[in-house]
């Protein structure tokens, strides 16, 4: 941010310019560190930071990071937030936090006055915030919620580094198959038309495509893209990738890895909320909301159901025979001990761990599966090719 200034100097003489600053009480404090008395000071509308698009997930979560740290060090609630609406005007965050400040000052609750400013937080931060209001620790739950918000998006991260490379070998595979239709394949085509040549009907079968995909070319181009746009717009509604998430989750190897994910995911959460003095009920309610499997939703809403009904928590859990001994013993020493939310942690930790190791070994079985299916494609063409040849040499014969 830059900021316009009229100040008086130690003489008396009038002194205008211009200062960069995160915000205005910063720019005052500079002005008077070079002996000046502002008398005038705005931002500067014509060299302000230009305005930026909505704020990605991780500047959210480093927003609220920041905002524990300057808690944790001391500075007062309003303050904080007016400071972070400082160094992030001009974007959402800034925006946000602006208001949060605005409803601060008319008295507003700090968790209230977060909802209702636009800044689009998962729903847990609300609860946390709420609860940690009444317990005085709002920083180390902001903190809290950071650290849980960056485990999500470590997940998803590692979800989709986990599909590039099976990604990377089918595009290969694929684009090594169209490289021979469309180079290779074609320049035995004139086979087809020797009379004399006795071809097998598996040589006429790649001729005749790798000609059928030289001729149409453009369309299978075209074609191909408009399949992309339209999976592309497909995904893009909530219906068709929770079918797509059902379908994974049913798959040999990919479904307990997601499964694995899934559990860490909802226990890590559950923890976090849980030690912010959320009660258990809304805690869990919070929990399987998060969860994107349907049929492991399905199950934690009966073991929610059984909660509400009195039973303790693993043996709710128990019926829904998604959790091993070990996890359902850690549970139960938990609720024994008053250490829940610390066994929740440590259980996160171990499905998390489990699924690292599952997808570990898919992708060391995955890599000579598909070098196996690519070689069989290319060596087929390959082989037709030869036979075709053989053929035409036979019958020269």
């Amino acid at each position: 941010m830059e900021f316009r200034y009229q100040a008086t100097g130690a003489a008396g003489q009038a002194v205008s310019g211009h200062l960069p600053a995160a915000n205005q009480a910063e720019a005052v404090r500079l002005l008077q560190q070079q002996g000046l008395t502002p008398t005038l000071l705005e931002l500067d509308a014509a060299k302000g930071t230009k305005k930026r698009g909505r704020a990605s997930a991780q500047d959210r979560r480093l927003a609220l990071r920041e905002l524990a740290t300057l808690l944790k060090a001391g500075v007062p609630l309003g303050e904080a937030v007016e400071s972070l609406a400082g160094a992030h005007a001009a974007s959402q965050i800034g925006e946000a936090f602006s208001r949060v400040h605005a409803a601060l000052r008319g008295g507003a609750r700090f968790s209230a006055a977060l909802s209702d400013s636009g800044l689009i937080l998962p729903a847990y931060v609300y609860q946390m915030t709420a609860a940690a209001e009444m317990t005085g620790k709002l920083a180390q739950a902001l903190a809290d919620a950071a650290t849980q918000m960056e485990y999500e998006e470590r997940v998803q991260q590692e979800m989709r580094n986990a599909l590039i490379y099976p990604s990377v070998l089918v595009l290969s595979g694929i684009g090594a198959t169209l490289l021979t239709f469309i180079v290779v394949v074609p320049k035995f085509a004139n086979l087809l038309k020797n009379s004399r040549a006795d071809l097998p009907l598996l040589s006429v079968w790649v001729l005749q495509f790798g000609l059928f995909v030289k001729e149409n070319l453009l369309w299978l181009g075209l074609g191909v893209l408009a399949l992309i746009f339209s999976v592309v717009a497909a995904f893009s509604r909530p219906g068709v990738r929770a079918w797509a998430w059902r379908r994974l989750a049913q798959a040999p190897l990919l479904g307990r890895w997601l499964v694995e994910m899934e559990i860490g995911r909802w226990a890590a959460l559950l923890g976090i909320l849980l030690e912010n003095r959320v009660p258990i009920v809304r805690a869990m309610e919070l929990a399987q909301e998060a969860v994107r499997l349907d049929e492991m939703r399905f199950k934690f809403q009966l073991a929610l159901r059984d909660l509400r009904a009195g039973k303790r928590l693993a043996d709710a859990l128990t019926s829904t025979a998604m959790f091993a001994p070990t996890g359902l013993n850690l549970i139960r020493v938990g609720e024994r001990s008053g250490e829940l939310a610390a066994m929740l942690r440590t259980l996160a930790t171990l499905h998390e761990t489990a699924a690292s190791e599952r997808m570990k070994r898919f992708l060391i079985l995955l890599e000579p599966v598909a070098i196996l299916l690519i070689g069989a494609v290319i060596g087929t063409i390959m082989i037709a090719i030869m036979m075709a040849i053989t053929g035409l040499s036979t019958s020269v014969r």
